[in-house]
């Protein structure tokens, strides 16, 4: 751990970010390694995590003003409406929300906007007082080390602490990784979410992707260590690149569907010894999308498309 409680705390008493006299929740959340397997986590892939000292730490605060105030100390701030993100009562639509942000000069903001809009749409928050959202973070944002999870996650547990929400925390994950899809519009697995809420530091965190089921930790050697090492390549879960790979996924899980079973529905379940000699000639070197929309349909994927 890098900044401690009493570190951040001192940083927003100074900056003076909050108003005197009203409760502050503050909860932190790490990034992550990925050690082995998480290229493949949204086929169903067993993967090693593992919770690095950088994190994000996420300080909310209710406030009279119908209004959601964002600040990020690396970031311009950003505040907008509420009547912006609620129609008649009902919180605004994931997709029009998605396109509003699609447009906007401050896209990073999509990832704390998207998870009040999950929690008051998944958990009943009434969208009928504001709030001040403070972001502290030093995980590397671009480096592969799930910054945009760290946000996430940090950011629903300080709100649903400050509006008196419940969460189990695999709960918190998956409602993590709906505001990345649904609004941030980075198709990623839950591993990230997964890893910042369950990830231990002296342990790899062992998740079988089908979705989100936590195996035994793996222990790491007191005379092993795990270093990340930046390559200088800029990384982006809802580039077009991550995209186009985990589309073509689903695709070829659809091509096999009609010649074989596959278990739970995953890709990662079919066997080595059965792919290769009796599934892999099925799938064809090169299809375009209509060739393949004309004779499959659409895959199982709900956040890409073909």
């Amino acid at each position: 751990m890098k900044d401690s409680l009493a570190t951040v705390v001192d940083t927003l008493r100074e900056r003076r970010l909050f108003e005197r006299g009203a409760s502050v929740s503050i909860a932190r959340a790490p990034g992550r390694l990925d050690v082995m397997g998480g290229i493949a986590d949204y086929s169903g892939s067993l993967v090693l995590e593992r919770p690095i000292a950088e994190a994000t730490w996420a300080a909310v605060q209710r406030i009279d003003r119908p209004v959601l105030e964002i600040v990020s100390l690396a970031r311009d701030a950003y505040t907008v409406p509420l009547q912006t993100l609620a129609s008649q009562g009902a919180p605004v639509g994931y997709d029009e929300l998605r396109q509003m942000f699609a447009q906007s000069p401050f896209q990073w903001a999509a990832y704390i906007v998207g998870v009040v809009i999950v929690l008051a749409r998944e958990r009943g928050l009434p969208l009928t007082s504001g709030a001040r959202i403070v972001v502290v973070s030093d995980v590397p944002e671009g480096k592969g080390v799930s910054s945009s999870a760290a946000v996430e996650t940090a950011t629903m547990a300080a709100t649903a602490c400050a509006f008196e929400i419940a969460l189990e925390p695999r709960d918190l994950a998956l409602l993590c990784q709906t505001a990345e899809n649904r609004v941030a519009g980075a198709p990623c697995g839950v591993m990230d979410q997964m890893t910042c809420v369950f990830g231990d530091e002296h342990a790899l965190l062992a998740l079988l992707c089908q979705p989100a089921e936590l195996q035994v930790p793996v222990r790491v050697p007191d005379d092993i260590e795990l270093w990340g090492l930046d390559s200088g390549e800029r990384h982006a879960v809802g580039g077009s690149d991550y995209g186009a790979v985990r589309t073509g996924a689903f695709m070829g899980l659809r091509i096999l569907s009609e010649h074989t079973t596959v278990p739970g529905g995953y890709l990662a379940n079919i066997a080595v010894d059965d792919f290769e000699p009796e599934l892999a000639h099925y799938l064809p070197e090169h299809m375009s999308g209509d060739e393949f929309l004309a004779r499959y349909g659409r895959t199982a994927d709900p956040v890409t498309s073909v």
